[in-house]
This record gives C-alpha cells, structure tokens and sequence, in this order.
C-alpha cells in the first residue's frame, strides 16, 4: 500500500481578530508566512511526450493563502501589468523526410502585486514579479499573467514548493526566436499630461509600482493607461 505524505506541519496562533487589527502590514504578513508552510507540487506539465515536471498550480497557491489572507485582513491583487517582450518563436520538425515549422507566440510580462492592510489601507507593499507565456494559440498572455501573479504570491510570503528549481536544467524545446516586437516609449506629449498630475509622492509612488526612474521610462501603452484613466476621473468628476 502506498505511503501517504503527512502534510507539512503549520505554525498556527491563538491571536484574536481584535488583536489583528492592530497589527501593521509586516507583522501580518509575517503570521500569514509562518502559517501557510510548504506547498506541493501537484500539476504535472507535460513538455513533449518524453519529458515533464511537476509544477505548483496557480490554484494550490490562491487555496493556500486566500484563507490565512483573510485571517490576517491582508488583501493582494496584481496593481499593474506591462509587457516587456513579445514576439515569435519558430519549432522545426521533421518526420518521414518532410520538416514542418510551428510558430509559437512568446510574451514577457512585468506585473507590480500590491499586498494591502484591510485595517488600514494606505499602508500597503508592492512586490514586482516577471512571467514568460508560450502558446501556439492565444494563450500566451494569460499565461505569462497567471505565472507572474503565482511567484508574487510565492516570493512574497516566501513559500516554499519543496525543491529548488534551478537544481535541474529545462529541456530543450528546440525553438528559434523569429520575430521580437519592442516596447515603445511613452511619447513626449504623453509625458507632459503626466507630468502636471504626478508629482510628490504621486510620482514617488508611480514610478515605484512600474519598477522606474522617470516619467520618460514609461511603455505608451502603459502611459496611454493612466491617461484614460485621469480622463475617466475628470469627467467622472463633472457629472456629479
């Protein structure tokens, strides 16, 4: 009969939720790491039919932590998402003579997580985490999104999955970059509207949650963002 694995032990607290709320954001999140413990590795992915790895799922991380969150009054979501790379990978194979090639869609994404203190929320941390999405479909967004938002999650409360991932290489995938598209900058109008709402710590704050150091360093997509949203505030404003 196969053995079944004990789960690992976790450190849990007799604190109140009195006591709780008046805890600062580090101290929660401290509790909230001490309290989740290790985490499997229950998905398995399957690179080819002679290779694959176990994976922790996006799901096993959100089942772990949603609860002690709540527990905690801790509440994370991805405050922003950029991309920084996509393009296209080509896979050449070949069978009975004849070679076929497979485009794959690649994507880069950067996304800032903000961890914030329900009982006082403009005590907040942002944490800035990357992740890669390859699929031959339209796939590949959603899962450079979910992998940055999973190690986030993993980093921040420093969970442990019970290996080291770098002990063992990747296998070869046997792709070629084709095509790589570049992030433009945001353009020097683009620049001056932002520039006459975002100063202070507005600033401070903004270029922190995008990983920057000025105003200029800023994707047009991700300038074009904000100013939809200044727009949608002003007129938001003028109709009240």
């Amino acid at each position: 009969m196969e053995k079944v694995k004990e789960p690992t032990p976790k450190q849990e607290t007799g604190i109140n939720v009195e006591d709780i709320k008046k805890l600062n954001l580090y101290e929660k999140l401290l509790l909230i790491t001490n309290e989740v413990g290790v985490i499997e590795k229950n998905l398995n992915v399957q690179v080819n039919k002679n290779n694959s790895y176990k994976a922790v799922s996006e799901r096993d991380v959100l089942d772990a932590v949603k609860p002690i969150e709540q527990k905690y009054r801790v509440y994370s979501y991805p405050y922003s998402r950029e991309i920084i790379d996509y393009g296209t990978l080509q896979k050449e194979t070949e069978f009975d003579g004849k070679i076929s090639r497979t485009n794959t869609l690649y994507m880069r994404v950067q996304i800032t997580y903000r961890f914030v203190n329900i009982d006082n929320p403009e005590e907040f941390i942002d944490v800035v985490s990357y992740g890669d999405g390859l699929d031959t479909g339209d796939k590949a967004p959603g899962k450079a999104m979910t992998y940055a938002d999973k190690y986030a999650l993993l980093k921040a409360y420093k969970l442990s999955t019970g290996d080291d991932p770098d002990k063992d290489p990747s296998p070869e995938n046997g792709y070629s970059k084709t095509t790589t598209k570049k992030i433009t900058k945001a353009t020097a109008r683009q620049v001056e509207v932002l520039s006459k709402v975002y100063v202070g710590d507005n600033l401070t704050k903004l270029l922190q949650a995008n990983n920057i150091e000025k105003l200029e360093d800023l994707s047009v997509t991700k300038a074009s963002e904000l100013i939809k949203k200044l727009n949608e505030r002003n007129e938001a404003k003028e109709n009240e």
